[in-house]
């Protein structure tokens, strides 16, 4: 009687390491995404200037306040004379495109995004349209 519970054991301890040496590989593989300070990964953090068209410091307010908020947002400014906002983000979290939407979600329109000189990286070039 106690053989076949000793197997039976066995039997579901062989299935379970299996099992958890499969999950804790994919385990690993996101941990260490979350685990590194994000110091380490330096080209994680992105920077995008956008070009949005704000009509007073009140909207370049709710803009700050707002998308300060936003997830991956890592710092913000936003220039109400120079009509832009400028966003440095997690590139892990985030993405010009959410970052875009958000602002729009706001009400007001992106026309395009500004390259801080930025050698190499990748350009797309808003021709600007006056």
């Amino acid at each position: 009687m106690k053989k076949t519970i000793i197997l039976t054991i066995a039997a579901l301890m062989t299935v379970s390491v299996a099992s958890a040496v499969a999950a804790s590989a994919e385990v690993a593989e996101t941990a260490s995404l979350t685990d590194k300070k994000p110091a380490k990964k330096k080209g994680e953090i992105k920077e995008v200037t956008f070009l949005v068209h704000l009509h007073c410091a009140n909207c370049a307010k709710k803009v700050q306040e707002n998308i300060a908020f936003e997830k991956g947002v890592k710092g913000l400014h936003v220039c109400l004379e120079d009509q832009i906002v400028s966003v440095k983000y997690d590139a892990a979290k985030t993405s010009e495109d959410v970052l875009k939407a958000a602002i729009e979600k706001l009400g007001y329109p992106v026309k395009g995004t500004l390259e801080p000189g930025q050698a190499g990286g990748h350009h797309h070039h808003h021709g600007h349209q006056h």
